[in-house]
């Protein structure tokens, strides 16, 4: 036997071919006289065409799995009251800041914005920022899950906070100042990202 043979016959998936082709050329060839000899020539080339058919068939391959998104990893395992908080709090995009103000009828100041978003949850936390960012978990930013609480600290502001709620993907919810309204911006933004101080956690995973 040839080292072709031997490594075709090794081969998973390959050892019944050989066997079959072997099979068919002896059968090609063996001694037989008159018209027997004619028909079995035919047949057995049309067993090696379709043989050599299956042989030469693609073998369709699974393709690789794409790669896992952190950021929307983390996006699937925030729980259904985090995203309730998220939700809650892009449905005010738009309204006013007033300083002091903690509800849609009057504003909201930045404090004030997740102090009634929370609370519309079912999850009661601190009015003013300071105090805001003293309860809860701790966590890094690479940590953060929608929901979360992230706060600023600000040129200009004193020992006072800028509070908002992290929306996600590296964008977060908040009411900026007074003129301006409640918006959604990329915690990446260098204004943003250079004042950062730190988040905390009140929504557990599996609320």
């Amino acid at each position: 036997m040839t080292p072709g043979r031997a490594e075709a016959v090794a081969k998973p998936g390959n050892w019944h071919k050989a066997c079959f082709s072997t099979l068919m050329l002896r059968q090609i060839f063996r001694p037989l006289s008159g018209s027997g000899q004619v028909l079995r020539l035919v047949l057995g080339l049309l067993g090696l065409l379709l043989l050599a058919q299956g042989c030469s068939s693609r073998v369709v391959r699974p393709p690789n799995s794409p790669s896992v998104d952190p950021t929307a990893e983390r996006l699937g395992q925030a729980g259904d009251r985090a995203m309730g908080v998220v939700q809650t709090a892009r449905g005010q995009i738009g309204a006013p800041y007033v300083y002091g103000g903690d509800s849609p009828d009057e504003g909201f100041d930045c404090s004030g914005l997740v102090y009634w978003v929370y609370r519309q949850n079912g999850v009661e936390v601190p009015r003013v920022s300071g105090d805001q960012y003293r309860v809860g978990k701790p966590v890094t930013r690479e940590e953060l899950k929608p929901g979360d609480m992230v706060f600023f600290k600000l040129p200009g502001k004193g020992s006072s906070l800028h509070a908002a709620i992290y929306s996600g993907q590296e964008t977060f919810i908040h009411s900026p100042k007074a003129g301006s309204s409640v918006r959604e911006e990329p915690l990446e933004a260098r204004y943003w990202l250079g004042h950062y101080l730190g988040a905390r956690r009140v929504v557990q995973d599996n609320e």
